[in-house]
């Protein structure tokens, strides 16, 4: 590659929180992810803990991309698969055709993983 790419080699880290599932809605669960930027913060899903307990306070993480895609009614931090494609697969898939090695691992709601290699 040349020194103007951009699409310079490394590993980048994102996470996606997905819709709720019809399951979870029947149950009324309350969500319990919050993203902003790069930063995804977890609250505890247990409210009635002493103040003082460590795990009443939220959990901060910072990754390369957080795409929020619980709620699609929420326009303006709504990450469907066109955003992630484009922060993600596209400088992949352009360096997986310029003959460089690609590979995305990617762990699912359902424990599935799945992987994309290219070479």
């Amino acid at each position: 590659m040349d020194d103007n790419s951009h699409n310079v080699s490394n590993v980048k880290v994102a996470v996606r929180v997905r819709p709720m599932n019809r399951r979870e809605k029947e149950l009324k669960t309350k969500c319990v992810v919050e993203m902003e930027g790069n930063q995804t913060v977890l609250h505890p899903a247990i409210t009635s803990m002493n103040k003082g307990d460590p795990r009443s306070q939220p959990k901060v993480f910072a990754y390369d991309h957080c795409f929020w895609s619980m709620d699609e009614s929420q326009k303006d931090k709504f990450a469907g698969q066109d955003v992630v494609f484009q922060c993600l697969g596209d400088s992949l898939l352009d360096n997986a055709f310029m003959g460089y090695n690609a590979c995305i691992f990617a762990y699912g709601q359902t424990g599935k993983i799945q992987t994309f290699h290219g070479s």
